[in-house]
């Protein structure tokens, strides 16, 4: 008699159980195929895009950069020439516009700071270069952008030139 008395107490409550479980089950899915993970974008990106002389210092700057090739912004004098004989700009095959440009160091032993000027022209665009330090640490070959910006339909060579390159200071305790 027990057993029976116990199989409809389970009885009793897995009949609700199953039943807010199947809404919550349902609920799920369907918010699910309601939802897009992520905007659609648009497919004549050409259109969308800003004129050359409507871009912003930072836009040029993401548009010439990777995030590895950002660099610290530079606005400061130049710290010397010490190493500049040791840091050279190297192309690199790339699979994006014009070539890769790259800072080779070739100290064995002390990391290099390099300032380098990015120049460029773009008409009706008053933004025209910057500056930015790079560190490459011995024997590295660091990358810091392209030759040549591809940008609706055109494209725009970027010149690259080393400023400065001195030995990066260490703090000792």
């Amino acid at each position: 008699m027990n057993s029976s008395i116990f199989q409809i107490q389970i009885y009793k409550m897995t009949k609700p159980l199953f039943i807010i479980g199947s809404i919550f089950l349902f609920l799920c899915y369907s918010c699910k195929d309601g939802r897009k993970s992520a905007p659609e974008r648009n497919t004549d990106t050409q259109e969308s895009l800003k004129d050359i002389s409507e871009l912003t210092y930072q836009e040029i700057f993401y548009l010439l950069h990777d995030e590895e090739e950002y660099g610290v912004d530079y606005h400061g004098e130049a710290f010397g020439q010490d190493a500049s004989a040791l840091v050279s700009l190297v192309t690199l095959d790339s699979e994006s516009c014009g070539h890769g440009v790259a800072l080779r160091s070739s100290e064995k032993l002390r990391t290099i700071q390099t300032a380098v000027r990015v120049s460029f022209n773009f008409p009706g665009n008053p933004a025209n270069e910057f500056h930015r330090l790079y560190t490459v640490k011995p024997e590295e070959t660091h990358p810091i952008g392209n030759t040549k910006l591809c940008y609706k339909g055109s494209e725009y060579t970027i010149h690259r030139e080393v400023v400065s390159a001195g030995f990066k200071q260490t703090i000792e305790n």
